[in-house]
C-alpha cells in the first residue's frame, strides 16, 4: 500500500509540473488598452518616468531588470568585453539618461537578465504603441 501511494505521488508530481509550466507561460502582444501597469497611447517621457515603479512592480523582490546595450570602444574596457559586444546593464532611470533611451523606439527589460522573462515597449511616433510580455520557465526543443 506504501508503494502505490509513493508511485502515484511521483506520477501526480510528474504530470502537474508540465500543467504549471503551461499555466505560468506568458507570450502575448497587447496594442490596446492597459497591461503591466503601462497604458498603450502614453508618451515616452511619462513611460520612462514610470519605469521603476513599474518595472519594480513585475519583478519579484530578488530579482533586478537588466537592457542589452552594445558595447563601445571607451567602455569596452571597463565592462571587461570586447567592442562591439552585447552586454546587460542594470539601468538607473535618471532624467540625464532619458535622452539615450528616446533615441529608441524599441525599450527591451530583462528581468534576470533572461531572455526567458522580458518585457518589450515599442513607440509609434513617440507614442507607447505596443507592449510585449514574454516569460517562460523552460526551454522549448
Amino acid at each position: 500500500m506504501k508503494i502505490k501511494s509513493t508511485i502515484l505521488v511521483i506520477l501526480t508530481i510528474i504530470l502537474i509540473y508540465p500543467a504549471y509550466l503551461w499555466v505560468t507561460y506568458i507570450d502575448e502582444s497587447i496594442t490596446d488598452g492597459t497591461a503591466y501597469g503601462f497604458k498603450i497611447g502614453t508618451d515616452k517621457e511619462t513611460v520612462y518616468k514610470s519605469l521603476p515603479l513599474l518595472l519594480n512592480k513585475l519583478k519579484g523582490n530578488q530579482e533586478s531588470v537588466f537592457i542589452q546595450i552594445k558595447s563601445t570602444d571607451e567602455f569596452a574596457q571597463a565592462l571587461a568585453t570586447k567592442p562591439d559586444f552585447d552586454v546587460m546593464i542594470e539601468p538607473l532611470f535618471h532624467d540625464v539618461k532619458y535622452a539615450l533611451f528616446t533615441k529608441n523606439e524599441t525599450w527591451s527589460f530583462y528581468i534576470n537578465a533572461s531572455f526567458f522573462n522580458s518585457i518589450t515597449l515599442k513607440f509609434c511616433e513617440n507614442k507607447l504603441c505596443e507592449i510585449r510580455r514574454h516569460r517562460k520557465y523552460f526551454e522549448l526543443p
